[in-house]
This record gives C-alpha cells, sequence and structure tokens, in this order.
C-alpha cells in the first residue's frame, strides 16, 4: 500500500554544467560511483546528497508531467514511472503521490495503479483530444489552490504542456472562478465515486433536490452536476448548488442509455431521448466550412447545389441545442426540415428584430 511521504526535492534534467542533485556526492568524495571509506578501500555504494524539499508549484509541475505520461499509458506504476524518467522506485512513488492530489485521478491501492477517473465529461475540444481540454482545466484549478502569486508560473507550465509558447495561441471560453465551485465540486466527486444519493439547495430555482450524483461536466466555460431527478437526466451549474449532503442512500446503476447520451453530447442541452434530424441549406459564402470538417453532431453532407450551396443534416436535441449549434452561421442558412424548427428559427429573428426596434441611434 502506497503512504503518503514530505515530498524531499526536485529532479533537474542532467546537462553541459548541471547534475542532478540526487546524484551529486558528498563535498570531499570523488564525483564517482566509488567513495573512500575508513578502510580506505573503494566502496561500491554510491552516496547521495539529501535534496532539498519541493514546494508546490515543483510539485504541481511533475504531478502535471505524470498526468500527460498517464494520457498517454492509461495506466501507471511506480515502475513505469522510474523508467520513464530515469528516477529508482522510491523516488517515482514519491511523484505518484503529487499524482494523486489531482481530482481526476482514481489510485487503486492493492494494484498500486493510478488512472484516470472517468467522473468527467469534457465538451470543449480546445485541442484535438479532450484530454487536453481536462489538463487546461486542471491548471486553472491548481492556480486556485496555490494562489495569484503562483498565477504566472502557471500560465508557463499550460505553454510548456501545450509545447506552444510563442507560436500558437488557443481562442476558448474564459472559465468560471474555480473559488466559487471548487468545495461543490469535490463533494460532488467524492459522493460520485462512492455512489451516494445526495441532496442540495439549488440557488436558480430556490428548491432542494435530491439526486442521483453522474458526471461533472465542463462546457462553454462552465462546470455542471449531471444526475438522475425522479427519473430524468437533468444538469445542474455546480456555482448555484449549495448545502449537499449525504443521505446515506446508494445510487442505482447508471442506465446505459445515460451512459451513451453522456459519451456522444455536444453541448450542455442534451437529452435521454432520440434527437432530432434537421436538414439545413448553407449559402455557398460559407459552404466549404462543412466541406473541411465535421461542425454539428453526425453531420452528413445531403447534396451539393451548382450555384455553391450546400445542404446538410445533423442531429439536435431541442431548440435550445439547435440555436446554440446555428447561431454563429446567421444570415446564412435556410431550414429545410423539420418545418418545427423553421418557425423557432423565424420566432427568433421576430425576437431579435422586435428588441431593436426603436432604439436611440
Amino acid at each position: 500500500m502506497l503512504r503518503r511521504h514530505t515530498p524531499e526535492g526536485v529532479p533537474r534534467q542532467a546537462g553541459a554544467g548541471r547534475r542532478d542533485p540526487l546524484d551529486i556526492v558528498r563535498e570531499g568524495q570523488p564525483a564517482s560511483w566509488g567513495g573512500y571509506g575508513m578502510s580506505g578501500k573503494v566502496q561500491s555504494k554510491k552516496i547521495r546528497k539529501k535534496p532539498a524539499p519541493m514546494n508546490k508549484p515543483a510539485m504541481m509541475d511533475w504531478a502535471i508531467r505524470l498526468l500527460r505520461l498517464l494520457n498517454e499509458r492509461k495506466v501507471l506504476n511506480s515502475r513505469i514511472v522510474a523508467e520513464e524518467f530515469d528516477v529508482n522506485i522510491r523516488t517515482a512513488q514519491r511523484y505518484l503521490l503529487y499524482l494523486s492530489d489531482l481530482p481526476c485521478v482514481v489510485v487503486d491501492e492493492e494494484k498500486h495503479t493510478y488512472t484516470l477517473t472517468s467522473d468527467y465529461v469534457i465538451t470543449d475540444k480546445i485541442l484535438n483530444t479532450s484530454e487536453m481540454s481536462l489538463v487546461c482545466a486542471l491548471i486553472d484549478y491548481a492556480t486556485h489552490i496555490f494562489g495569484k502569486e503562483h498565477s504566472r508560473f502557471l500560465a508557463g507550465l499550460k505553454n510548456r504542456i501545450f509545447r506552444m509558447p510563442d507560436v500558437y495561441q488557443i481562442v476558448k471560453d474564459e472559465a468560471i472562478d474555480m473559488e466559487k465551485v471548487a468545495a461543490v465540486q469535490l463533494a460532488a466527486e467524492r459522493y460520485i465515486k462512492a455512489r451516494e444519493v445526495i441532496s442540495f439547495l439549488y440557488r436558480r430555482s430556490g428548491k432542494r433536490y435530491t439526486v442521483e450524483p453522474c458526471k461533472i461536466l465542463y462546457h462553454g466555460g462552465f462546470w455542471y452536476l449531471v444526475a438522475m431527478h425522479d427519473g430524468i437526466v437533468k444538469k445542474f451549474l455546480l456555482d448555484s448548488i449549495e448545502g449537499v449532503r449525504a443521505t446515506g442512500r446508494t445510487c442505482g446503476e447508471i442506465p446505459e442509455s445515460v451512459r451513451k447520451t453522456l459519451s456522444e453530447a455536444q453541448s450542455i442541452w442534451f437529452q435521454e431521448k432520440a434527437p432530432d434530424r434537421v436538414t439545413v441549406e448553407f449559402d455557398a459564402e460559407v459552404a466549404h466550412y462543412f466541406e473541411r470538417k465535421s461542425i454539428f453532431p453526425r453531420q452528413e453532407i445531403v447534396r451539393k447545389e451548382k450555384d455553391g450551396r450546400i445542404v446538410v443534416s445533423f442531429d439536435v436535441h431541442n431548440d435550445m441545442d439547435f440555436r446554440e449549434h446555428i447561431a454563429r452561421w446567421m444570415p446564412y442558412f435556410r431550414v429545410l426540415a423539420p418545418l418545427r424548427y423553421r418557425d423557432f428559427v423565424r420566432g427568433l429573428a421576430t425576437q431579435v428584430v422586435t428588441r431593436n426596434e426603436g432604439l436611440p441611434v
């Protein structure tokens, strides 16, 4: 069983003019594999200098390096870490303890392995893989833990992880301040893993809910709790939840249909019921975007017109889901089917016109 130790040092890469602090022999002894004992004989054992204490930013740095390795390997243990970073087993175990502090890591104390939890669903694709979105969110989480004095360090760490400090810029939604959600998020994690039914006050409705927590979802800069309430999948903003309490009851198994819905979700407006299939015609000015990549859920190109227009079909769960997907393409489209979504767009456009008429210039 792995036990928590006080961190003892920060390894440094060896290089010209630099030595790993774990490999520095004591003063007065030759810098080689042998030292001289009382008998004058060469000792075969290497004497290591006790490393300096590791500070919090360094601990987080190692945790993020290990997180990247965990993302590649899926499962980590001390042997893998020792081989990857060229350290001994005890040092590898100490580094893994830093990894266990991250909210997305599950530790199996019997097998001595570390894996990524499945309790998070990331829908913002900052890079090609959702794992890098999770890393972004975790670094923001670390900024909350370590305070503003380490914010520059963590921003630099984010650039180092993505290896694009001076060339690329990732444009994404500003995330909500972790100060507002950290306590509820940690409580939700605990109850999801323990499969416990919980109750809480939801400020947006002023009501108290008793739910079976399923997942924590991050979308559009906000954190949500996805839970079963009265047999229905519902989403609750973490920053509107307070007074989380365990009920002492155990959750049932998450229905397979809910698992599938969560795994395929591309916006916060998903529902458990089967989605609607909509068909939309886009103008020639924007048609090339849909030919170059799939923009909508289960997008298919129905046909291409001679004048450059393109007809595309895709899945939506409801009016709000449709609005989120289609709003950025106004006014370059026409809804062909179903008619109710065409009526929805017309009604939305009428509201916009009405609200913007008669205003002072």
